[in-house]
């Protein structure tokens, strides 16, 4: 593209287009639908391409001997029981601590949120007792989770 020219009072000039040469390069071919050939590509349309790893040949490599199958044991009943325990026990531990979490958080909020309307403070007690919430929740979290491993 030319460079800007400057105008009579030394400022740029924006107003400078592209030369028509530039036009004729920028200019794209409208899309033809009578030479879209839309015919889905058949494995013969790929024969003269090749990959861009090894030789280009299309063959796959195959190995001679099939892998051994894993034989898949089988639990016993009571194995099958004592995995179905442990998760359920895992699941349960999950939504306690959640429920914890939520209660100690909302007991808080709710205890600052009275204390500020009786009182006739700002936001003061609500932000205590919601911090109060929160580390009462994380020691309830910390207590159960200590009873468990022991």
């Amino acid at each position: 593209m030319r460079d800007l020219e400057r105008s009579e009072d030394g400022f740029l000039n924006h107003s400078v287009g592209p030369t028509s040469e530039e036009m004729k390069e920028w200019e794209t071919k409208k899309f033809d639908f009578e030479e879209f050939d839309p015919k889905p590509l058949e494995p013969e349309d790929f024969e003269g391409i090749s990959s861009g790893v090894g030789n280009g040949s299309s063959k796959r490599l195959k190995s001679e001997t099939p892998k051994p199958e894993k034989e898949k044991t089988q639990k016993s009943p009571e194995e099958q029981i004592s995995a179905l325990r442990s998760a359920i026990t895992a699941f349960s531990l999950v939504g306690q601590i959640g429920l914890v979490m939520f209660a100690s958080v909302a007991i808080g909020l709710f205890a600052g949120m009275y204390l500020d309307r009786w009182l006739g403070t700002g936001h003061v007690f609500l932000m205590i007792f919601i911090i109060l919430g929160v580390a009462s929740g994380f020691r309830a979290v910390f207590l159960m989770i200590k009873r468990l491993t022991k």
